[in-house]
C-alpha cells in the first residue's frame, strides 16, 4: 500500500452515448483490455471499476452504461439508478464524440447531469479526426452546460490522457489507496474473458445474431 501521506483518492463516473469511445478511454487510460469495445449500442452491460493508480493518487473509474432516454418503467429506474450513482463520486467525465454532431442523446444526458452538484468535465474524444476549427466547434456547441473544465482527447492515439488524469488529480481528496497498484478492476477474470468473447462474436456475426448474447465461461 502506498506510505504517501498526502495521497490522493476518489471515483470517477464515465458517461456518454452508445459508441463514442468510452471504452477504448478506459482501456488506454488502464492499460489493459478491460472495458469491451464494439460499434454495438449497449454493449457494455456491466458498470466495470476500472483503477488507476500512481504514486500520487488511485482513480477509480465507474463505466456506466449509455444513458439514454428510457423506454419502459425498468429503463427509467435504471436511469435514475445511475444518476444516483453519480452523485456518490467525485467528478464525471462526460465523453462525446467530437466529429458527431450534438444530438438528442447528449442533450437527454445533460439534462440529467444538471441534477448533480459534483464537477462535471466534458471530454471531447476523437480529436484525431478533427481540425482545430471543427474541434472549437464541437466545444461551443456544449456551451449552455457549465462544466468544471473541457479536456479535448484521442483515445485511439492516447492523446492529451496524461493531462486528463492530472485534471482529475486535482479534483481528488486526500485518502486512502483502495486497491492495490496491480489491481485494475473488481470484476472477475471469468466475467472478463466472457465479455471479450462476446464481443468477438458481435464484430464476427454483426447481422446474423441479435446483440442479447450470452457467454458461459
Amino acid at each position: 500500500m502506498n506510505n504517501n501521506e498526502h495521497f490522493k483518492s476518489g471515483f470517477v463516473a464515465v458517461i456518454g452515448r452508445p459508441n463514442v469511445g468510452k471504452s477504448t478511454m478506459i482501456n488506454a487510460l488502464i492499460g489493459d483490455k478491460i472495458a469491451i469495445v464494439s460499434d454495438k449500442a449497449q454493449t457494455t452491460r456491466n458498470r466495470i471499476i476500472c483503477v488507476y493508480t500512481d504514486e500520487e493518487k488511485q482513480i477509480v473509474f465507474m463505466d456506466t452504461p449509455g444513458v439514454h432516454k428510457p423506454k419502459h418503467k425498468l429503463g427509467e429506474f435504471m436511469v435514475d439508478a445511475a444518476i444516483a450513482s453519480l452523485k456518490e463520486t467525485e467528478a464525471v467525465l462526460f465523453v462525446v464524440a467530437g466529429n458527431e454532431k450534438r444530438g438528442p442523446g447528449d442533450d437527454f444526458i445533460i439534462e440529467q447531469l444538471r441534477k448533480v452538484k459534483v464537477p462535471v468535465f466534458l471530454v471531447v474524444n476523437k480529436i484525431d479526426t478533427l481540425k482545430k476549427d471543427e474541434l472549437i466547434a464541437a466545444i461551443a456547441s456544449y456551451g449552455d452546460f457549465d462544466f468544471a473544465g473541457v479536456i479535448p482527447i484521442s483515445a485511439k492515439d492516447k492523446e492529451n490522457l496524461p493531462e486528463l488524469l492530472k485534471v482529475l488529480g486535482e479534483y481528488l481528496p486526500e485518502g486512502p489507496q483502495y486497491f492495490p497498484e496491480d489491481m485494475i478492476t473488481d470484476q472477475p477474470e471469468r466475467l472478463i474473458i466472457s465479455d471479450i468473447v462476446r464481443e468477438k462474436i458481435l464484430l464476427a456475426t454483426r447481422d446474423e445474431i441479435p446483440h442479447a448474447i450470452a457467454v458461459d465461461v
